[in-house]
């Protein structure tokens, strides 16, 4: 059975499947919103894939990243100078509040991938460097 679960958030394309010895197993894959003005920064390109698709740890993350000031060394290949500080900030809490309720398919229970895989995998795709704290901790 392949049918779309909206009771998370991004929402997810979810196909039921069977091994080889009969044992059901599900995979799920997000549905990403990746509709994203090309011509942002590099910071703010990365807070809207952050906030329009739920990845709430790496947004949390990246607003104490900001409010210390601490980008230059825990931000690797950021190079820029940060001119709007409290806008990206604001942006963030934003974002934080409205997904507050949301509950991400990393964040389920049974799920062993986490916000990297799916943000590295974004990366590609886009062929675009997302700026996050790569440190999984």
């Amino acid at each position: 059975m392949i049918y779309i679960d909206k009771t998370i958030f991004p929402h997810c394309f979810v196909e039921e499947k069977k091994f080889e010895w009969d044992e059901p197993y599900i995979q799920t894959f997000p549905i990403f919103d990746l509709v994203i003005n090309p011509e942002l920064s590099d910071i703010e390109f990365t807070i809207e894939i952050l906030g329009k698709n739920n990845f709430k740890s790496n947004l949390k993350k990246l607003y104490n990243i900001l409010i210390n000031r601490e980008e230059s060394f825990r931000l690797p290949n950021f190079n820029e100078v940060i001119l709007n500080r409290e806008f990206l900030i604001d942006k963030i809490l934003d974002f934080s509040n409205e997904s507050i309720n949301k509950v991400a398919p990393w964040e389920t229970e049974f799920y062993i991938i986490g916000e990297e895989f799916y943000l590295e995998m974004i990366e590609d795709d886009l062929k675009r460097l997302l700026i996050f704290d790569r440190n999984i901790y």
